[in-house]
């Protein structure tokens, strides 16, 4: 092929990349522009409302508002005198006690609310500045004289004629706040909501001009009255509740009653409706470009899909498939593992980074949205290279070749060479039996031309012979099979640790049996060495125990003599210095001998262990409390993320104590000066999970392992008094007590993590 083609085939493709990228982009605009709309959850049908007025969320806000409008008039007389706000008007009276019947007026209520950290939001809703002081209201209930919001209806038993100080302010505060919300909408602020509630020769009314004739005017209107059921509209559907509202406030006002609700839909005042108006056509247009987004982004994705796809790997000459680079040729499951480690990655850089920036530029209600927006679009971006490079690798038929499943399928077949003896001796005689069979032929075919009967005889004789021949050798060999299947197994259960099992002498002959007794002796020796090691071990345990229990006799002489010395207060400065030395190295020979006798009970097993149900949070949060102090000299500070839940666990009190304490002052001994320790408590798939860690003050230059082990130290200077045995009787206590123990070194991070089931 012409390189000028192949130059501008690799220009298509790099369009194709480009047209592919952009189709994408307006996709996913496409999506974020529905997804966001506030109909989105209205489906496609609310784009056949062409107008504001015509629409479910019209409709939703007109019944709004006429539930709103009763309550205002409702909530006139109990708030209003002559018309006007009353804020001497009496609310509910309670029988606080024997003639102490007591009056709260709207001022009182409003005055109690606020000292009790009542007040009232922007949105009109009861809100709370301090719990405390709505808790320290009293819930004494008393005998209600009055409620002028209620009527005497709505007592159906004694127990509804007592309410407690609480309730009542609750409940007036929140019915002055509805109050307010319908005086700002329907009196202070100009509405395109007009009303006229005639009820007797009570008129309630926003708009003097609404009338009988006038109402028709407006764009959108509904009427009803005493005299009938049906409501009178031009709106889409009937207002929910109006005949509902308007006889039922007829229980405060008189009849007969008619009700005008009309809408301007010219939308001459700035209110609600002139918002969502326009709000509502700016939505209709952006969900039908994101429409078009979307269609457009698909079907253009789809289009340079397929191209590459068709067109993956092919080289200048159309002969072949070339791979891009080397990691073209890597086996496609690292590939698989690749990608799932990016796509885990990028999920925590976009959850830990890129959302935190989204949040500036997004509105918290589509920070859901946006964040999972943003993981699929990183999904897809890392998943479409790689899947190309899968393409390519397919296409060049190096998918199989270079895969790890063909090389573990192949691994697999030596591993079925490996069988029994029995089975591999079993398979080779009905291989000898077919080269017999055919030898015979073959020898048959030979001597074909024999035409007497002894002759025929001679050789069907020679062939009975060869059979039984066949058959001895193969029951020999059968039963050395059976022998050495007997000794693989026994050198199996040896190598597992039973140096106890022993094979039957008397079943083996030949040379066999000596290779048995041989192995016998061998488990012998072993089962001899490990009684040995472990009658070492406890004679070890035993000496330093007795060896340590001895020592700690006259080291407490020493220690209260010494004491005694300190309280004659020699003048002699010296003499009090070394007698100040002397304390502290008698006080740490001290600790190290019982630090020895505790090693050597865990150790052994002498140890008993009470297991109960212990509230891990409760004891880390003791342990926090009794070291802060001794941290705070080394100018330490624990950093605690503790759940504020217990978390329940089986342990032994006593030796949980000894391990937290053992870890605690390691982390004193050790960690950096003027740094911080970490504590971490977490409960998950019902394991829970102690972490302490910290910044170690020197170089690290140890295993892990080995820092469990007797009077190892991580400090190679030794320049600290410790005996190099906590984190070993800590390893071994949390065994005993059924727990995992396990020490993580980062550098110059040291970490210990314990973790226990939960209950």
């Amino acid at each position: 092929m012409d390189k000028n083609i192949f130059f501008s085939r690799a220009k298509l493709k790099i369009w194709a990349v480009v047209l592919h990228l952009t189709a994408f982009a307006l996709f996913v605009i496409g999506i974020s522009i529905i997804y966001c709309n506030d109909n989105f959850n209205k489906g496609l049908l609310w784009l056949n409302s062409e107008n504001y007025d015509d629409s479910p969320a019209f409709m939703k806000q007109v019944d709004s508002d006429i539930s709103l409008l009763f309550s205002y008039a409702e909530l006139k007389d109990v708030f209003e005198t002559d018309g006007k706000f009353d804020i001497n008007k009496k609310i509910f009276g309670l029988n606080m006690g024997p003639s102490n019947d007591v009056d709260f007026t709207v001022g009182s209520i409003i005055e109690y609310a606020k000292r009790h950290g009542y007040y009232i939001d922007e949105h009109y809703k009861l809100s709370v500045t301090d719990q405390n002081l709505v808790n320290q209201i009293e819930d004494t209930s008393y005998f209600v004289n009055y409620r002028t919001y209620a009527n005497d209806s709505s007592i159906l038993e004694p127990g509804d004629a007592y309410m407690s100080m609480k309730t009542a302010i609750t409940e007036s505060i929140g019915l002055l706040s509805k109050y307010y919300e319908a005086y700002e909408r329907f009196v202070v602020q100009p509405s395109n909501f007009r009303y006229r509630l005639e009820y007797g020769d009570v008129l309630y009314t926003n708009d003097r001009l609404l009338n009988v004739k006038t109402v028709y005017d407006y764009g959108k209107f509904a009427i009803t009255s005493s005299q009938g059921m049906q409501v009178e509209t031009n709106m889409n559907k009937v207002p929910n509740e109006l005949s509902f509202l308007a006889e039922k406030i007829t229980d405060k006002l008189q009849k007969p009653y008619k009700v005008y609700i009309a809408i301007n839909t010219l939308y001459t005042a700035t209110d609600v409706y002139a918002i969502d108006n326009v709000n509502y056509l700016s939505q209709r247009r952006l969900y039908a470009v994101g429409l078009v987004s979307v269609t457009i982004g698909i079907i253009l994705m789809a289009i340079s899909l397929g191209y590459l796809i068709a067109f993956c790997g092919h080289n200048e000459n159309e002969t072949g498939i070339r791979l891009n680079n080397l990691f073209d040729a890597i086996p496609f499951e690292v590939k698989l593992l690749l990608l799932i480690f990016v796509i885990v990655l990028l999920a925590a850089i976009n959850n830990f980074i890129i959302n935190k920036v989204l949040h500036i530029y997004v509105e918290k209600k589509r920070w859901g949205f946006a964040g999972q927006m943003l993981n699929y679009v990183s999904i897809y971006l890392v998943t479409l290279p790689i899947a190309f490079s899968i393409l390519r690798e397919y296409k060049a038929g190096l998918l199989w070749k270079n895969s790890y499943t063909k090389i573990i399928k192949e691994s697999f077949s030596v591993y079925m060479l490996k069988r029994t003896f029995k089975k591999k001796l079993g398979s080779n005689f009905l291989v000898m039996i077919l080269v017999d069979f055919v030898v015979v032929i073959l020898f048959l075919l030979t001597t074909i031309n024999v035409k007497s009967l002894f002759g025929r005889l001679t050789i069907f004789i020679c062939f009975i012979i060869f059979l039984i021949i066949n058959m001895v050798i193969f029951n020999k060999v059968y039963k050395t099979a059976i022998a050495f299947d007997k000794i693989a197994e026994a050198i199996k259960e040896i190598a597992n640790g039973d140096t106890r099992y022993r094979l039957d002498e008397s079943e083996f002959t030949g040379r066999e049996i000596s290779v048995v007794k041989d192995l016998n002796n061998i488990s012998k020796g072993f089962q001899g060495a490990i009684n040995e090691q472990v009658k070492s071990e406890r004679l070890k345990a035993d000496l330093i125990t007795n060896v340590s229990h001895d020592i700690k006799t006259p080291l407490t002489s020493i220690i209260n003599y010494v004491d005694l010395i300190k309280r004659e207060k020699p003048e002699n400065a010296k003499i009090q210095e070394y007698l100040d030395v002397l304390s502290v190295k008698s006080q740490h020979l001290k600790n190290l001998t019982e630090d020895l006798v505790e090693a050597s009970k865990v150790s052994s097993g002498n140890i008993s262990v009470e297991l109960r149900d212990i509230d891990l949070v409760e004891m880390i949060n003791q342990t926090n409390g009794e070291f802060e102090e001794k941290f705070a000299e080394k100018g330490l500070k624990i950093i605690s993320t503790i759940p504020t839940t217990g978390i329940m666990i089986k342990a032994d009190g006593r030796h949980l104590w000894r391990v937290l304490e053992n870890l605690y002052n390691n982390a004193f001994k050790y960690a950096a000066r003027n740094s911080r320790i970490y504590i971490d408590i977490t409960s998950e798939n019902n394991i829970a999970t102690f972490v302490i860690k910290n910044i170690s003050e020197n170089p690290l230059n140890i295993k892990p392992d080995e820092l469990t082990e007797r009077f190892v130290r991580g400090d190679v200077s030794r320049t600290t008094e410790g005996s190099g045995l906590g984190l070993s009787i800590a390893k071994s206590l949390t065994i005993l007590q059924g727990g995992k123990f396990e020490i993580i070194i980062d550098g110059d991070l040291f970490k210990v993590q314990i973790r226990f089931k939960a209950v």
